[in-house]
């Protein structure tokens, strides 16, 4: 039966009268696949730990991060390290456990970090371990204190819970995540995963205060505690720039664009940014001896109103993004999230006059209170066009640029983990040493 069914088939392909249902029964199938790699896909990034729990094991404390990598190493990673620096310092056996793919081998690791200061040897300092694919059975001590670092690795470590003595987790929390997704699975996830039992530090007080607002995490209204008690913000450390604010410096005036145009960078607002330089080009906010330059991502060049071009200058190595910060006048960075941005904040220390906007919590008020540079306006294109108007009137006053370089930021990581906050950190979890390592 089945071999006369299978010679009707090829006979009805050959014909074509077949051809629609083969047709039909072939995106079935093709559709079933791509769900079921969908499904696999989210289910193995939160999939659990294969553990082993002993107290023959030395007690850690164990930071779970997706990967370690050249192109995905920034802000938020370099926070990351220096909060296990700052443990190691104090005498704290410290391990960092990716959970994602690493496309950088091992050994090529150290080589990520040593451009950055302060973290050059913490692999001589750590313990590190892999866990992707799950196969590699991890030993903890019962008394380990994990910490979360993205939404699916506090899915993992809330697993890993029940079978240690601390039934609560550090959460190192550097964005209301939910907002890098559409609507969807993935923003359900991220959300979810404030909702399990941790304490958290916050990548600064508006980040924290948006959280409190919504009542979200530890700022649940179910939540009995103090919620000031299981939550601090701390500031990423910026860059401190070499500026040269004087009048025989320039010969044209520069603006710089944080222009991300991929979709994974949506709240960049690239759209609205873009269309906003076109409206101020035309509207002639800018003379003609302002350039344009764009940062962020690997792109063409692209064209302007009145024959201006936006020159695209991709991604710089911190060197020489440390080096030319500077030599630009006016940033337009925009961030639809709670969250202040450092880009922002390191263009207003490297003296420039940054056109950035409000999101919700993140007021006019919040942001010139980082820094005077700041040319603040809500996230529409009439009134981003008309902050770079008002940002290219400022640019000449140098000696306002200077005095707003001065931001009211971290630029130490010693200052931003401060006794004060370890101190915290250890009440939450009195394992934790605070001496010196000898």
């Amino acid at each position: 039966m089945s071999k006369m069914l299978t010679s009707f088939l090829a006979f009805g392909a050959r014909k074509g009268f077949l051809r629609p249902v083969l047709n039909y029964g072939r995106k079935i199938i093709e559709e079933y696949y791509i769900n079921e790699a969908i499904h696999r896909v989210v289910a193995e990034k939160i999939a659990a730990l294969n553990l082993r729990i002993s107290d023959s094991e030395p007690q850690r404390f164990n930071l779970f991060i997706p990967e370690i990598d050249f192109g995905s190493f920034f802000g938020g990673y370099i926070a990351k390290f220096n909060f296990a620096r700052k443990l190691v310092e104090n005498g704290n056996r410290v391990r960092i456990i990716t959970v994602d793919r690493c496309y950088t081998k091992r050994e090529d690791w150290p080589a990520v970090v040593q451009k950055y200061q302060g973290i050059e040897d913490i692999f001589d300092k750590i313990e590190v371990a892999t866990v992707f694919g799950r196969q590699q059975q991890l030993s903890f001590h019962p008394d380990d204190v994990l910490m979360a670092t993205t939404w699916w690795t506090a899915h993992i470590v809330n697993q890993c819970l029940p079978q240690f003595n601390n039934r609560k987790f550090l959460y190192f929390i550097q964005e209301y995540e939910a907002f890098t997704f559409p609507m969807g699975s993935y923003y359900a996830l991220a959300h979810e995963s404030y909702s399990f039992p941790h304490v958290a530090l916050f990548s600064s007080p508006t980040l924290r205060d948006y959280f409190q607002a919504q009542s979200y995490g530890i700022f649940a209204s179910e939540n009995q505690e103090d919620p000031e008690s299981k939550g601090l913000p701390f500031e990423n450390a910026i860059l401190s720039f070499d500026r040269n604010l004087n009048e025989d410096r320039k010969k044209s005036r520069k603006l710089l664009f944080y222009a991300r145009p991929d979709g994974h960078a949506a709240r960049n607002m690239f759209e609205i940014g873009f269309i906003a330089l076109e409206t101020a080009i035309r509207n002639s906010a800018f003379p003609d001896d302002w350039e344009f330059f764009g940062i962020g991502a690997s792109h063409n060049d692209m064209q302007l109103p009145d024959g201006r071009l936006l020159k695209m200058i991709g991604k710089l190595g911190l060197k020489e993004y440390r080096e030319r910060l500077p030599d630009f006048d006016l940033g337009l960075a925009l961030m639809y999230t709670p969250h202040p941005s450092l880009l922002p904040i390191e263009m207003a220390a490297a003296g420039q006059v940054v056109v950035t906007n409000t999101c919700m919590n993140k007021t006019v008020a919040e942001l010139e209170n980082i820094s005077s540079n700041f040319c603040v306006a809500e996230p529409t294109v009439p009134a981003i066009a008309a902050a770079l108007e008002q940002a290219v009137n400022r640019v000449d006053d140098l000696a306002a640029r200077e005095s707003g370089a001065q931001v009211n930021w971290s630029q130490d990581w010693d200052q931003t983990f401060s006794p004060d906050l370890l101190n915290q950190v250890q009440q939450w979890f009195p394992v934790i040493k605070l001496g010196k390592s000898q």
